[in-house]
């Protein structure tokens, strides 16, 4: 599934889920906080855009928005049913592209002892 991508596309991952595993990690400590709204963090179309056009995957940025959510009584959007079934997602997602980019390296380090 993740053969042949690049190790910029990979970073690129990484950054993006980062940056979203912080966004839930805020949201979730701020459950009970008053008028705090629940954020997302959006950045696959953009890298996948990148890809298929062939530029820099580096030069994507994940883009972070608050979302829409309704609110409760204290103004404050944060589901935590949601953000930690999103964490949970999150954090399977980046595995994967932690474990894919070790994969590359290891072809690169193999293809390097073999010269």
């Amino acid at each position: 599934m993740l053969d042949g991508i690049s190790i910029p596309t990979l970073h690129a991952a990484l950054n993006g889920l980062a940056e979203r595993k912080t966004a839930i990690s805020d949201d979730i400590s701020n459950v009970n906080t008053p008028y705090f709204h629940a954020r997302r963090v959006d950045f696959e179309d953009q890298l996948r855009s990148a890809v298929r056009n062939g530029q820099d995957p580096a030069s994507v940025t994940p883009s972070t928005f608050y979302t829409t959510d309704p609110v409760g009584l204290t103004e404050n959007n944060v589901d935590l049913t949601a953000e930690t079934l999103l964490g949970v997602d999150t954090q399977l997602r980046y595995e994967l592209v932690l474990r894919a980019t070790g994969d590359r390296f290891s072809i690169l380090r193999s293809a390097a002892k073999g010269v």
